[in-house]
């Protein structure tokens, strides 16, 4: 490609590139599904809107620091799980890429929002699995290392306040809560008008659940899979361990087939008393999640439309 080639000053067609996103974000609402994209489609995307940011990680001994660190605090050894190969377009070309979770006893899992990302991201995808780990010690170091807050207690959920965000999330339509549902930490109904409540700490190391619901009040495991199939996230497995902290313990988390989207702590729960309530806490935290999720999506969409709708500046007569 020659000089000139790489200069032209061609007029773009603002208008119709945005008459195009609102397409597919009608047809993605009228569906409940992703908007298929070919695989050209999101390399030239992907091509001047990253979809990752890989952090540079210096090997600095991180994971043998922060066993060292566990140690000292006589917490069990980290746990880490790889997640991927991930297919994601970058720089027009599509690469496998990975993420490492470490969780720590009592601590929950990293990277999380505060260590490894900010509020409104995603966790970063690595070329490699070193490097992937590296990350995620190094923010569980830092956790352990800073002004140490008040240890988790066993049996507390493990969750983010807010849910990440991916470029490529798009809106749905509104969904409200079945009636007579009360959430963890008694959150304020979504409405199309109120805005997503910031989800508080469980009071109490275990937190009662009705253990009966009526015929016409679904239960937890039902929404989280009929909200879950509307958001186009697919309904989540509930893989339940017995946790190492203690005996007759149990941790468990969610598992979901596009991962992609999902923050990687999301319904992380420890020091459990029996499997199935272990289940019941991981299916609660991720039905919060898919409701502020869903009011995300909303407030997005809104946004979007109203400035695509508002009116446009006339354009000044030069003849």
């Amino acid at each position: 490609m020659t000089t000139a080639d790489a200069n032209l000053i061609i007029p773009v067609p603002w208008d119709k590139l945005l008459l195009w996103v609102q397409q597919q974000i009608a047809l993605e609402m009228k569906t409940g599904q992703p908007v298929a994209m070919t695989r050209p489609q999101l390399e030239a995307l992907s091509a001047f809107v990253p979809f990752n940011v890989e952090p540079d990680v210096s090997d600095q001994g991180y994971v043998s620091k922060l066993i060292e660190k566990v140690q000292s605090l006589r917490l069990a050894n980290p746990v880490w799980t790889d997640q991927g190969p991930s297919s994601v377009p970058i720089n027009g070309h599509f690469q496998p890429l990975w993420r490492c979770v470490c969780t720590l006893q009592h601590h929950g899992s990293f990277p999380r929002e505060g260590f490894g990302f900010s509020a409104g991201e995603q966790a970063p995808f690595f070329q490699s699995k070193k490097n992937a780990k590296l990350f995620a010690a190094k923010h569980a170091l830092s956790y352990l290392t800073q002004a140490r807050p008040a240890a988790i207690t066993p049996g507390k959920l493990l969750r983010m306040d807010r849910p990440a965000i991916s470029p490529l999330q798009l809106p749905k339509p509104h969904i409200p809560p079945p009636l007579n549902v009360q959430p963890l930490g008694k959150r304020q109904r979504l409405s199309g008008n109120s805005p997503v409540p910031e989800a508080t700490p469980s009071k109490s190391l275990r937190t009662s659940v009705p253990s009966t619901r009526s015929p016409s009040n679904p239960s937890v495991f039902e929404e989280v899979t009929s909200l879950s199939h509307r958001l186009a996230l697919g309904s989540p497995t509930y893989k339940i361990e017995p946790d190492p902290a203690g005996d007759n313990l149990f941790c468990g988390r969610p598992v979901f087939k596009n991962d992609m989207r999902i923050p990687p702590d999301l319904g992380i729960v420890s020091g459990i008393a029996s499997e199935s309530q272990a289940r019941l806490k991981v299916a609660e935290s991720v039905l919060e999640w898919l409701q502020a999720e869903l009011q995300r999506r909303q407030d997005t969409f809104e946004s979007l439309w109203s400035a695509a709708n508002s009116p446009k500046p006339a354009t000044p007569n030069t003849q």
